[in-house]
């Protein structure tokens, strides 16, 4: 995860904060995650361009969500990883194996798939209403690393367009 930072980070996180996290998604968080988090725990990434080769359109990174720490604000806040992974899986927009930690100009998530490790796209406009709902969570996946750090390490400066 060379040459990456996030910039305008929220509070400084503590051990409990991720451990808080870890326990309200059920899930353990890779280790690069926490890593980088603890660095700087959320903001606007300094590489945000994700460059796939399968003909999609180039993606920004708008901004990495930060994580919930005592005194921010309340933890139930979609600004938060936590609160905005609750809000998206009682809506049902998510599945409860995605953690959403960034988000594009458009309001679509990167997301961190909690089974694999892999980092996905959701697409949260894509929905049908002629299909099950599990069917369009399906639809608006698409994975573009097969790990955090991989993501992080394949982000991309602008100028790389």
């Amino acid at each position: 995860m060379k040459d990456f930072s996030l910039m305008h980070s929220g509070m400084q996180l503590k051990s409990a904060d991720i451990s808080r996290l870890e326990k309200d998604i059920g899930f353990s968080l890779p280790n690069s995650f926490k890593a980088l988090y603890f660095v700087s725990n959320g903001g606007v990434p300094n590489r945000s361009w994700v460059i796939t080769d399968d003909g999609y359109d180039p993606m920004q990174v708008a901004d990495f969500k930060n994580v919930y720490s005592d005194g921010a604000g309340n933890p139930d806040d979609t600004q938060f990883i936590g609160g905005c992974y609750k809000l998206m899986c009682e809506r049902q927009v998510i599945p409860h194996t995605l953690l959403p930690f960034a988000v594009d100009d458009g309001g679509n998530f990167f997301c961190l798939d909690l089974l694999s490790g892999a980092v996905m796209f959701y697409a949260v406009d894509t929905f049908r209403s002629d299909v099950s709902m599990a069917a369009n969570q399906v639809a608006a996946q698409k994975i573009i690393a097969t790990s955090f750090e991989s993501f992080i390490d394949g982000l991309e400066f602008e100028s790389g367009l």
